[in-house]
């Protein structure tokens, strides 16, 4: 009779989760910086509350916006591994088999982005929210101003259209049509 301690229990444990994570949660460098601008995002958030210091307990408000920040964030993990299911390809961006146009795709080209761009605005509020007896202080506008826009136009003019133009590649005539009947960010287009 064998016995497995919990140490080992807990190795292969360990090692399953490192293997399914190293297989299946593979994701883009862009989709890797998305995830770590919007981290830094929390970061700073959570030190310039901290430096502040203008208030020791959340606010139910506060607390509202993390938990809307945190639901976007798997949102958007689960979207790219939806996408990975139906043929697309988000996660590694080397070759998306299906192009797909339906269910939240049928609204945004960029989905995930588009929910970056609410959590980004959502941090900035939280940050506003947080000003010492109402007075911007310099980090908190950098922060909450210039950080957000800056993401938005580095993924609107750099990062979006280097997707777009792999996809124009690999799907030449549905991308096309796609295109043309699905704004980049949100909307859809009455032919």
């Amino acid at each position: 009779m064998s016995f497995i301690s919990e140490r080992e229990v807990g190795a292969s444990t360990m090692d399953a989760f490192l293997g399914f994570c190293g297989r299946q949660l593979e994701f883009s460098r862009v989709f890797n910086f998305d995830l770590i601008a919007t981290s830094a995002y929390a970061i700073a958030t959570v030190y310039i509350y901290d430096v502040s210091g203008t208030q020791t307990v959340a606010t139910l408000a506060q607390i509202g916006f993390f938990a809307v920040i945190l639901l976007l964030q798997i949102a958007k993990i689960m979207l790219v591994l939806l996408l990975d299911r139906r043929g697309g390809d988000a996660r590694t961006f080397k070759q998306s088999h299906v192009l797909v146009t339906d269910d939240v795709y049928g609204y945004s080209r960029n989905p995930a982005y588009l929910m970056t761009v609410v959590q980004n605005v959502m941090w900035s509020l939280l940050l506003l929210f947080g000003m010492v007896d109402g007075q911007a202080n310099i980090e908190v506008l950098a922060v909450a101003v210039i950080v957000p826009l800056a993401h938005f136009i580095s993924v609107d003019r750099l990062v979006i259209p280097r997707e777009e133009a792999e996809l124009r590649r690999w799907h030449p005539e549905a991308y096309a049509a796609y295109a043309n009947r699905v704004d980049r960010w949100i909307g859809r287009r009455v032919a």
